[in-house]
C-alpha cells in the first residue's frame, strides 16, 4: 500500500533573493512590466483586429446569401 501524495511545503521565509532585492532586481521588474504590457497591447490589438475580421465575413455572408435570392428570382422568372 502506498501513502497518499502530499503537496511539496514552501517555507514562509522570505528567500535569499528576496532579502537582496536591489536597483538591479528593480530594473530587471521594470523590464519584465514593460514586455508585460507590450504583449498586452499585441493581444488587445489582435482580438481587435480578429473582431473586425468576423464582422466583415459576417457581412460578405448577408451579402452573398442576398445574391443567392436574387439570382434565385431571376432563374425563376426565366424558368
Amino acid at each position: 500500500m502506498t501513502a497518499p501524495l502530499q503537496a511539496p511545503v514552501r517555507s514562509s521565509r522570505p528567500t535569499a533573493r528576496a532579502a537582496t532585492a536591489g536597483p538591479a532586481t528593480a530594473a530587471a521588474d521594470a523590464g519584465v512590466a514593460s514586455q508585460s504590457a507590450a504583449f498586452d497591447n499585441s493581444q488587445a490589438e489582435s482580438a481587435e483586429l480578429q473582431r473586425e475580421l468576423e464582422a466583415l465575413d459576417e457581412m460578405m455572408m448577408a451579402q452573398l446569401k442576398d445574391e443567392d435570392a436574387i439570382l434565385k428570382k431571376w432563374i425563376a422568372m426565366i424558368g
